[in-house]
């Protein structure tokens, strides 16, 4: 009877991949998306191996393995991590955690192949060779498939993002205006009738006052409405962008088209938190997954990374640290407005080891897959909307905004 593994990886193409490897071998193969999905398929199921990523929004791969092992039903099920973690700290982790071993994130057939002979996963000669018309190697993923998982993957994650915003502005835009308070009732009585005569004077002033409140509220109530509005279009145009290239990857294989969707794609991810390391280990996942890719479709050049920095309105707080300026202060009372030239270009060259030892991997490979690697560390200088002249009336929130669109990583894949 054949045997199954279980993939556990949130990346659509990193799965699809690793999948192929493994039907290779006439394995079965199932998947989960998140450790706790997998948690929750081995309350029914129970797979002979299970290959699991390490970093993974939730839980990662270190807590789910803890959580496999602990448990006496699922204990016994070997686990293989995979992950651009380098170093014997790292597989040491693993091991004292319980899995049987780490495979890097660009994995290679024959490591699968030796992975599942030592489990006696798949049947072996005499030798302890594959059996005669064991197929031992794979044949590279269709282009096609390869390049759909990946852009479909990309999309689902952007288009989640804009579904959420324009959930949360329709909200706004449903969400009912203060409606005046009803003016305090006056009694009719004939010996309260002076005071009564002074209380319609303030209650006719206090009404006069809220008319004006309730028309400047409305005014800016109006201008919300259409700013919401057009940006409600504009998310509904993106969608609309995303379906039209997945339809032109089916339709025919253009490298040239499939790059530029593929470019376009990644960049939708793009920004980064202003005090997030711009080039950090999800960067670094989504780099093997993009170069695998890239492979199987026959680009060759240069993936490039342009690091921008946005022009922050900062203050200090209460520990001494840079942090952004409440939204409704001015400008004028920023107690920084970005960083110097020098200090930007050093934030925007930051990475991560994960993300280091991926571009390490990649250049290093360079000879034979015809890809490489480029860092560009573009600074404060090429903002993607132009600052408005820094008047002292600004509010901090509206130049943050501006800001935030700029502190952002964008590729270019460059072929040659």
């Amino acid at each position: 009877m054949a045997k199954t593994a279980l993939i556990v990886d949130d990346s659509a193409s990193a799965r699809f991949i690793l999948s192929r490897l493994l039907l290779q071998h006439e394995l079965n193969v199932d998947t989960a998306e998140s450790a706790e999905d997998a948690l929750e398929y081995l309350t029914q199921q129970r797979p002979d191996v299970i290959f699991m990523d390490h970093l993974m929004p939730g839980m990662d791969g270190f807590q789910a393995v803890k959580a496999i092992k602990a448990n006496p039903a699922t204990a016994t099920i070997p686990i293989m991590m995979y992950t651009s973690q380098e170093g014997e700290l790292y597989v040491g982790q693993a091991r004292a955690l319980g899995a049987l071993g780490v495979l890097p994130k660009q994995v290679k057939p024959v490591e699968v192949s030796k992975v599942l002979h030592s489990l006696r996963l798949v049947p072996t000669g005499p030798e302890g060779h594959p059996e005669q018309g064991q197929v031992s190697v794979m044949d590279p993923p269709d282009a096609r498939d390869s390049i759909r998982a990946l852009l479909e993957d990309l999309f689902h994650q952007q288009r989640q993002a804009l579904q959420e915003e324009i959930r949360q502005g329709y909200e706004r835009l449903e969400a009912p205006l203060e409606q005046p308070a009803e003016p305090p009732r006056t009694s009719k009585s004939p010996a309260i009738l002076g005071l009564g005569l002074v209380i319609a004077a303030l209650v006719g002033a206090w009404f006069a006052y809220l008319y004006v409140q309730a028309t400047n509220r409305w005014s800016e109530a109006n201008e919300r409405n259409i700013e919401l509005l057009a940006n409600i279009e504009e998310q509904r145009s993106i969608m609309e962008a995303q379906q039209v290239a997945l339809a032109a990857s089916e339709e025919a294989f253009d490298l040239a088209a499939v790059v530029g969707a593929l470019e376009w794609a990644v960049n939708q991810t793009g920004s980064y938190g202003v005090t997030e390391i711009a080039l950090g280990d999800a960067r670094a996942e989504s780099l093997q997954d993009l170069a695998v890719n890239l492979q199987a479709i026959g680009f060759t050049g240069v993936i490039e990374y342009n690091v921008h920095v946005g022009q922050f309105c900062m203050v200090f707080s209460e520990q001494g640290t840079l942090i952004l300026a409440p939204d409704d202060l001015v400008l004028g009372s920023c107690a920084q407005l970005g960083w110097p030239d020098q200090e930007a270009f050093v934030l925007a060259e930051r990475q991560t080891l994960a993300f280091a030892n991926a571009v390490a991997q990649i250049n290093g490979r360079a000879a034979t897959a015809n890809i490489g690697v480029e860092i560009v560390p573009r600074g404060q200088r090429l903002p993607s909307i132009p600052y408005p002249p820094a008047s002292p009336e600004i509010l901090a929130g509206d130049w943050n905004r501006i800001a935030a669109a700029s502190h952002r990583v964008d590729i270019r894949l460059l072929q040659r």
